[in-house]
């Protein structure tokens, strides 16, 4: 890259590559926009672009074939490996033009195919071999053997140098012998031989240090008369070339330089501008100077200026080759600035197709596997995703990622272009489209199949377009693949009647903000007896919601008119778009969303959606039973001389096979309902948005493994299921019971047990703190905060202190909400613990800690004064990880548990906050948070993330008797990965 070229300069080029309907007009903005002197993230862009001219032209025609030889010429290592994949692809219909264009730039994985092309008399091939590096083939002499027989075409000539190549000189010494057999090559232009023999560069040590010491006899051996003045001209021009030290005539060649507006001579220096010559040279029928000409005296302009005014003449009425003219005039300009034109004087000057290839730009070290080492592609201090200079190494990404239609083989991710000052913000938008059998309406059809086209891109005038632009974040520089589905909810006098499912589709988000998706169609019935439709759309990345919104437009029966009808509504519901920023996450299986009403489902086949019906009976008897039951096990325990957390759960305590009884019949109806609306397991990691804030889905306690009878026992491999991070039971295989009974329960049949599921709340989505790329580890454990109510036990409140003191370099106790916000104000520890009450006063709900002697302004925190002053005043990145374990009494409260008050705390700059969705013990909450601090304080892998560490302390605690796991609720990004301890200290006690 060439730090005084601005590269944005080439956005207007590149805005014609990805919206103009012409695909040579496409590719002639590329090729112009090539020209220049371009930054990673530019490249990256025209490659995009040209990839997706392959995709759109049909097999086999012109325009493909020439997309690839472009594609074949960008200076991406990425882009070069894909294309020798699909070279040797028998499924690929054009891979003949792809090994073409590989040739053409001397691709030394090409090297095989064409030695051996030799032994079927391809001698064109040796023109070919040399220019590839022989020399690091592992190739000998003998094993390209000769052309057979008299050549017309200067094979031997090339043959000669490929043995050179390889340190055999015979051959070339044989050539300059006599001018008997002078190569062909050599008979017209010198310029022209420069630049042909010029291509095989760069050459071997030991070739070069030959040809400068025959260019260091050739003038003796001239005046000698050993050697013809012809054959001393060609292997002059021969060493010049390869060597690079001189041009055709034998001067110093230029060095590279950016763009810089050039002076001429007054035969080329007319007083017309850049505009005026370009136009005068389309419309000329017999110009006076060749395009080439014109192009130097354009280049007497600054780029900045003649991209623009040459533009400005692109109008619709002119014909594509008059406009693929016009954007060749640019690139030649282009040349002319660097130095790479040829000489205004026609037959003179180097050949702008001549020289050393340049070098590749190696974006593939940064998507390598894991254990090999980060490159800065962009030199010391780089950018990194979110856009900000820095010199540390970007990490690692997949090689090459998923593109669009050719088997999920792509190119690689790498580093956006930096963003020009004065930049806007990204106006793309959701448009759309309501489509019928003959063309576009404002209504739906009713009792007809209707298609929905929607696309991401700029709003244009009759198009109906979302109400809000999705809020500009830097984009990886080879965009992002997006998933797109659809479900419906129909409405009869603005009620709703019924629902439906929706197919799915894929576009590619350019990463330039001005660029477009490509269209998505998604067709579905429209129901007869509905009188208005709202489609639901949702566009996914790596399984999670980047956009999310709602199309509406009335229902009309066949041949409506739309004479007065408005545009159908697209309105935003969420978004987020913070999840591009991590290329390396785990993705999820399905992102789920609940309300107003239904549960809907995006997993990658459409969009599914459900109605979960009345789920109160199962939340009524968490918070009555789980309560109940857990008192009783302890008081059990307690008169047994048991510890808690000592003993395995017993499985034949009466009190826990009826709870786990019931539990898995109410998660067996949930699972029941919607498994009859033909919903099916969403996979292991799944995404929750709550759109209903006042009702909490309790998809933790679905449960799938059958209905069990009246006092059904655990299975028999129970322990080993809960021990380990599998999802299937030794015992029951992972399948569901047969049969309208079943006698036994498997605690891996209830999702909160296998399952990793993250929750968000929809309101609030766009103020988390979530993973980035450079920041996917939380903040090393080196302190924490921790306060609790007097209602947790003295000894497990004292049992927690230790365990702090063992495990946290730097633990704070506070005894009331001062001396926590007082903590907070001079320091911002990674991990928060707060054992709270939580109760009502006069209707409203507060969190209460500390002794209750104390006074209420230092106990009491109401819900209205909760904010940044208890999580993360200073918003430090990545923020804590709260455990929010509160100590549940009888006294009925606002809610069910701590689910929206753990949502609260996340919008706080929190990372994660664990809460509770049912009635707990306050003995119960000290054991959980000093097991989860035990397991964060043991990570010894630096791919840990929360969500699996979750799941294995939820399963061990459960297999020791708490049964308040269950009702655990986790809260923001399962993908945060947790910071490794190089030592993990011993238990205290142990």
């Amino acid at each position: 890259m060439d730090d005084e070229f601005d590269s944005t300069l080439v956005e207007p080029l590149l805005r014609i590559a990805d919206a103009d309907p012409e695909a040579r007009v496409r590719l002639a903005a590329l090729r112009a926009a090539s020209r220049f002197p371009l930054d990673y993230g530019a490249w990256r862009a025209v490659a995009d672009a040209a990839w997706r001219i392959v995709e759109s032209e049909p097999a086999g025609s012109p325009a493909r074939r020439e997309a690839f030889a472009f594609a074949a010429r960008l200076p991406l290592r990425s882009m070069r490996a894909r294309l020798c994949e699909l070279a040797t692809d028998p499924g690929e219909p054009d891979r003949a033009a792809i090994a073409a264009a590989l040739d053409a730039v001397a691709e030394p994985s090409r090297i095989p195919a064409l030695v051996a092309g030799l032994a079927s008399g391809h001698t064109a091939n040796y023109r070919l071999l040399a220019a590839m590096p022989l020399e690091d083939a592992g190739l000998v002499p003998a094993d390209l053997p000769g052309p057979a027989g008299p050549s017309t075409d200067d094979a031997r000539f090339w043959w000669s140098l490929c043995l050179a190549r390889l340190g055999d000189f015979s051959e070339l010494d044989a050539i300059f012998a006599s001018d008997e057999g002078l190569p062909f090559v050599f008979w017209g232009s010198p310029w022209q031989a420069h630049a042909e023999i010029g291509v095989i560069r760069p050459i071997p040590a030991a070739m070069r240090a030959y040809l400068l010491a025959a260019l260091a006899r050739v003038d003796a051996d001239e005046v000698a008369g050993a050697i013809d003045g012809q054959v001393a001209r060609a292997l002059r021009l021969t060493a010049w070339a390869a060597t690079g030290i001189a041009d055709a005539e034998g001067d110093p060649p230029a060095p590279a330089h950016p763009p810089r507006p050039v002076s001429l001579a007054a035969a080329f220096d007319p007083p017309e501008r850049a505009a005026e010559l370009a136009a005068h040279q389309l419309q000329d029928p017999a110009p006076r100077f060749d395009d080439a000409q014109v192009g130097w005296m354009i280049a007497r302009e600054p780029a900045r200026d003649f991209i623009a005014a040459l533009l400005a003449l692109d109008r619709p009425d002119l014909t594509p080759g008059a406009r693929i003219r016009l954007l060749n005039l640019i690139g030649l300009a282009a040349d002319a600035q660097a130095g790479r034109a040829a000489s205004p004087y026609r037959g003179a000057g180097p050949e702008s197709g001549g020289g050393e290839r340049p070098t590749l730009i190696d974006d593939l070290p940064r998507a390598a596997p894991p254990g090999l080492e980060h490159v800065d592609i962009t030199g010391a201090g780089g950018l990194d995703i979110d856009g900000q200079a820095d010199g540390v190494d970007r990490g690692l990404g997949a090689v090459l990622g998923r593109t669009r239609g050719l088997g999920g083989r792509g190119l690689a991710a790498g580093t956006p272009p930096p963003t020009a000052d004065g930049d806007e913000r990204d106006q793309r938008r959701v448009n759309a489209l309501l489509l019928h059998e003959d063309g576009p309406r404002r209504h739906f059809v009713a009792g007809a199949h209707n298609t929905v086209r929607c696309w991401i891109g700029l709003p244009q005038a009759g198009i109906p377009t979302a109400n809000a632009p999705i809020p500009h974040h830097p984009l990886p520089p080879e965009g992002l693949e997006l998933v797109v589905g659809l479900c419906w909810i129909g409405k009869r006098a603005g009620q709703p009647d019924r629902h439906g499912s929706g197919p799915a589709g894929r576009v590619h988000l350019p990463a330039r903000r001005s660029a477009r998706t490509e269209d998505c169609d998604l067709a579905f019935a429209v129901p007869a007896d509905v009188d208005r439709i709202e489609a639901d759309i949702v566009f996914t990345f790596m399984g999670k919601v980047f956009e999310a919104v709602r199309l509406s437009a009335p229902v009309l029966p066949a041949g409506s008119a739309d004479e007065g009808l408005p545009e159908p509504l697209i309105e935003v519901q969420f978004g987020q778009r913070e999840l591009i920023r991590l290329q390396e996450r785990t993705p999820v299986s399905a992102t789920l969303t609940f309300g107003p009403g239904y549960l809907q489902m995006f997993d990658g086949s459409g969009g599914r959606i459900f109605d979960l019906g009345n789920t109160n009976p199962l939340t009524t008897y968490l918070n009555e039973q789980l309560f109940l039951k857990e008192t009783s096990l302890v008081r059990r325990r307690s008169q047994q001389g048991v510890q808690e957390g000592e003993a395995l759960l017993d499985v034949d305590d009466p009190d826990v096979i009826e709870l786990f009884g019931n539990l898995a019949r109410h998660g067996a109806a949930l699972f029941q309902i919607l498994r009859g609306q033909g919903f099916s397991d969403p996979g292991d990691r799944i995404q929750l948005i709550n759109r209903d804030e006042s009702r909490h889905v309790p998809l933790e306690f679905v449960y799938d493994r059958g209905f069990p009878k009246k006092g059904a026992r655990l299975c028999s491999g129970w322990h080993e299921a809960l021990s380990g991070d599998g999802e299937r039971c030794p015992a029951c295989d992972g399948a569901a019971a047969g049969g309208s009974w079943s006698e036994t329960i498997c605690p891996l049949g209830f999702w909160a047990v296998r399952k990793v599921i993250e929750r968000f709340d929809s309101a609030h989505m766009n103020d988390l703190s979530l993973p980035a790329g450079r920041r996917r580890e939380l903040r090393p454990l080196d302190a924490a905060l921790c306060a609790s109510t007097d209602r947790v036990p003295a000894e497990e409140r004292t049992a927690l202190r230790d365990a702090l003191a063992h495990w946290v370099a730097a633990p704070t106790v506070a005894e009331d909400w001062d001396a926590w916000e007082r903590a907070l104000a001079t320091g911002s520890p990674p991990l928060l613990i707060l054992l709270a009450h939580h109760d009502l006063d006069a209707g409203l709900d507060y969190l209460e800690i500390g002794d209750k002697a104390l006074d209420e302004s230092r106990r009491w925190r109401f819900r209205p004064q909760l904010n940044e002053a208890l999580i993360n005043p200073a918003a430090v990145e990545p923020g804590p990880i709260v455990l929010l374990l509160g100590c549940m009494t009888a006294t009925d409260v606002a809610e069910t548990g701590y689910g929206s008050l753990a949502a609260n705390f996340k919008n706080f700059h929190a990372s994660l906050v664990l809460g509770t969705m049912a009635k707990v013990l306050g003995r119960h909450a000290g054991p959980l948070a000093r097991e989860l601090l035990a397991e964060l304080a043991a990570i010894d892998t630096p791919d840990a993330d929360f969500g699996s560490v979750l799941r294995r302390v939820r399963r061990r605690m459960l297999a020791h008797g708490f049964l308040m796991v269950l009702a655990l609720v986790a809260m923001g990004d399962a993908d945060w990965h947790l910071p490794a301890h190089r030592q993990a200290p011993a238990a205290p006690g142990h």
